[in-house]
């Protein structure tokens, strides 16, 4: 099938696009600078590239020509000028939507994120559900997607972690850690993304995605020293001292340290209920700690 994929020079764009690319997909890409280090590759895999900008209808347009599915995973975790997450989430999702309408595109898959929903508390998440939104009353077969945290080589979540680990004689940790996430490797996820495009059961869906494992931030970090045979004790801080800190380093800091958006995502549970996941995209995913393995020591 010939696929055209948004996002593909992120963290999770090219693993999905590595993925089509060994089930046997023809991919496009669509990229803002070719000479990028992503770009390259994204090339390297074997994948074509447009040129563009999902904020810019017309190029869009005349990029997607000839595709029969379109992977739309452009997100921002925060907003600077030019690029509100109203602009890209919404206005981009709807960019996307035109492109595959008119060059009648047979499957719209989209990434939005677990905790999206009509009552959703941070602004990233409304503007998620606006997306869902127009991609559920297009005419076009869609598929959602709403992963729970991922984590891989190249999360800036987990790479923090690592590093906190490997120089602290201290893990920092926001309130009491209690709260939950269902970490899903990024390689699942690539998975979930290849199996849907032409699967029948999955037009019309929302999926959520996640890890077999509900863990608490605490858990996460233990399983992380655990992985990398250090110990090493938690330092808790109070939300009240945290949310001042957020809000500071928005407004002061051109890719901030810490949102008030992310601040409130991170203290609600991410979890989920993955049977669909398992049964109808055909992915058992990996555990946390298994994955961590992997990744930090193959064999």
């Amino acid at each position: 099938m010939k696929v055209f994929v948004t996002g593909a020079t992120g963290f999770v764009g090219r693993s999905v696009a590595a993925r089509l690319i060994e089930d046997g997909h023809d991919v496009r890409c669509l990229v803002r600078h070719e000479e990028s280090d992503e770009a390259a590759y994204l090339r390297g895999l074997g994948a074509k590239l447009s040129m563009g900008d999902i904020l810019d209808a017309g190029t869009f347009i005349h990029a997607v020509k000839g595709s029969q599915a379109l992977i739309h995973l452009v997100g921002i975790i925060f907003e600077r000028r030019g690029a509100s997450f109203h602009e890209i989430h919404v206005h981009g999702t709807m960019n996307a939507l035109a492109a595959a309408a008119t060059n009648k595109v047979e499957r719209f898959v989209y990434m939005s994120a677990l905790g999206t929903g009509p009552e959703a508390k941070s602004v990233y998440h409304q503007t998620k559900w606006e997306a869902e939104a127009a991609v559920r009353s297009s005419n076009i077969p869609y598929t959602i997607f709403r992963p729970s945290t991922i984590f891989g080589a190249e999360s800036e979540l987990f790479q923090m972690l690592f590093g906190q680990v490997r120089r602290l004689p201290f893990v920092p940790v926001i309130g009491d850690g209690r709260y939950r996430m269902q970490p899903i490797a990024v390689g699942d996820v690539a998975a979930c993304f290849s199996n849907c495009i032409d699967n029948g059961k999955a037009a019309g869906k929302t999926y959520e995605l996640g890890g077999p494992e509900a863990l608490s931030y605490n858990e996460v970090i233990d399983i992380i020293c655990r992985v990398m045979g250090r110990r090493r004790r938690k330092l808790h801080s109070p939300v009240s001292l945290v949310k001042p800190v957020a809000w500071l380093s928005e407004r002061m800091q051109g890719k901030p340290m810490l949102t008030t958006d992310q601040l409130t995502m991170l203290l609600n549970d991410n979890v989920c209920d993955i049977t669909a996941m398992r049964a109808e995209l055909r992915v058992e995913p990996v555990g946390l700690e298994a994955g961590l393995r992997e990744m930090l020591h193959p064999e």
